[in-house]
């Protein structure tokens, strides 16, 4: 098993950073306060007047563990939950062990009630580590940043999908209002002491030019979670040099593959000009040097697996297969985003196929596809979600009864607890993106096999295919091919079955969200002393 852990990786990173305060800025927040109506008690004052005093100390609130409300004589509670997502939690034991400060945008409905003058508030709710400052927009900006430019123009275009990609002058103005905005409220965040800043993701790309301009000594860097285009698409792009200047001003961008890496490095040489060592992954332009490096991202491994071997999983895995739509004895999994790149019309497409071509199946195959909920204000989202309800209706009228459906299909998030439950259960899970940075559910099936009976499939265009190669990887596009896939997988030994599972476990254990961190850091601390070095050569 890894080495790394959640406290190894604190104390590992508490002296690279020293006195250096670390800033961490990211579209999601790690906490969000909402209002909820609530069933309150009476009042407990006897005095008539204090129902003019119906509201109670929000700061009280902020004590709270998570997912424990306050209640408000209003009729309403604020609620503190963490939002879906394993990078989210990865981040936050860095955070706590330097007390560092989070910058992100404040979308919970009563996350201005929590925050102070400065529109900070300290979190966890529990145990207050760090700091949150919390980013204000507006309705216009979201939709013209986040659902514009963000996701209907760099989401698209750097997961090869040009023909959904919007190139919209109006998106990118907000799209560059936001980037301000973050900048001006990390630029405050820096005051007063050293810092330095990690940028995450894609809608930011902005940002680090905007601080290199006003701090120019400011160790910034950022990491990219999904895909970097080849220049052959990226350089439709309108703005294609704005981008890339923008995270040049970063000292370390980092990708999940070396593939990401070689494309973007292409796309600084050609878009700009720029000085490239493709070997040394280096790019320089104008005077300045950044660095190009592969971190494939990762799960907190134990955090999975713990649940998974606990005997309450066990119970509760008895009662799903007890229950009608899941008593198959093969049974199926998928997990995702609803989203185009997620390649789920085409998983539904090769169970169809595979239940035609091998009708010895029918009534014995059953798949529960969890399809979480994601961007609905968007047209194209939509329309991915009519297409797949409607292969889903399809399938299930074909072969199934009035008693008894194949495809057993949830709209809705699952916590944790629950997906571990499913992951543990499935004979197999398939993942078939189209185009994925990683995609993080095959980790975290593999992670939640304790018994090694489970067989991943895995689409070879998904960023985690690079690194578990004992899972049966595929071509989404290739109907007939991962129909047979699937028999194969069906009709796998158990000793095979354990070995490939065992294989995995071991990748992925050792190479978890900890080591990711390490890396990360690691690598920037080199790349600051290699400056430090340089610049005391210029000196002397």
């Amino acid at each position: 098993m890894s080495t790394w852990t959640a406290t190894r990786i604190a104390e590992h990173i508490a002296p690279l950073l020293c006195d250096t305060r670390l800033i961490l800025v990211s579209n999601r927040e790690p906490c969000i306060h909402r209002w909820h109506r609530a069933t309150l008690p009476e009042p407990a004052a006897a005095d008539p007047s204090s129902a003019s005093k119906t509201r109670w100390d929000l700061g009280w609130v902020r004590r709270l563990p998570s997912q424990v409300s306050r209640l408000l004589q209003s009729g309403e509670a604020i609620r503190c939950s963490r939002p879906a997502g394993g990078v989210t939690s990865a981040l936050d034991p860095v955070m706590q062990a330097c007390h560092g400060i989070w910058v992100a945008w404040g979308s919970g409905t009563a996350d201005r009630e929590t925050v102070n003058a400065r529109d900070r508030v300290q979190v966890p709710p529990n145990n207050p580590q760090y700091t949150l400052r919390r980013v204000w927009l507006s309705d216009a900006q979201v939709r013209g940043f986040y659902y514009g430019f963000a996701n209907s123009t760099l989401w698209p275009l750097c997961h090869l999908h040009l023909e959904r990609a919007a190139f919209k002058p109006a998106h990118w103005r907000r799209y560059q209002d936001v980037n301000a905005r973050f900048g001006e409220a990390v630029t405050e965040e820096c005051e007063g002491a050293p810092a330095a800043v990690w940028i995450q993701d894609y809608h930011l790309a902005l940002c680090p030019a905007y601080l290199r301009q006003r701090l120019p000594h400011l160790p910034i860097m950022q990491f990219w979670h999904i895909p970097w285009p080849p220049w052959e698409l990226y350089r439709v792009c309108p703005w294609r040099r704005e981008l890339l200047e923008g995270l040049l001003a970063n000292d370390l961008i980092g990708f999940h593959l070396e593939q990401y890496c070689k494309n973007f490095l292409e796309c600084a040489e050609r878009v700009l000009g720029a000085s490239v060592d493709h070997k040394g992954g280096l790019v320089e332009y104008i005077g300045r040097e950044t660095w190009v490096r592969p971190f494939p991202i990762s799960i907190d491994y134990d955090w999975w697996a713990g649940p998974a071997s606990h005997r309450r999983a066990g119970r509760r895995i008895t009662r799903l297969r007890a229950q009608p739509e899941l008593a198959f004895p093969i049974l199926g999994l998928g997990v995702d985003r609803l989203d185009y790149t997620k390649g789920i019309v085409s998983r539904f497409e090769a169970i169809e196929r595979f239940l035609e071509k091998y009708p010895e199946f029918r009534g014995c195959f059953g798949f529960v596809q969890i399809a979480v909920p994601s961007r609905t204000q968007l047209e194209d989202y939509r329309r991915v979600k009519e297409h797949v309800e409607s292969l889903v209706e399809r399938i299930n009228k074909r072969f199934g009864s009035e008693a008894v459906t194949p495809i057993h299909y949830r709209y809705e998030h699952l916590e944790p607890a629950e997906l571990v439950v499913y992951y543990r259960m499935a004979d197999f899970v398939m993942v078939t993106s189209l185009h994925d940075g990683m995609n993080l559910v095959a980790k975290e099936f593999v992670a939640s096999q304790v018994e090694r009976k489970g067989v991943l499939i895995c689409s070879e265009f998904a960023g985690a295919a690079e690194e578990l190669d004992n899972a049966l990887l595929i071509n989404p596009y290739d109907i007939e091919s991962v129909a047979d896939t699937l028999k194969q997988a069906i009709e796998m030994p158990p000793e095979e079955r354990s070995q490939r599972m065992a294989r995995l476990q071991t990748h992925v254990a050792e190479h978890n969200i900890y080591k990711w961190l390490a890396d990360i850091f690691t690598t920037l601390d080199h790349i600051r002393r290699r400056s430090d070095v340089t610049a005391n050569a210029l000196v002397e």
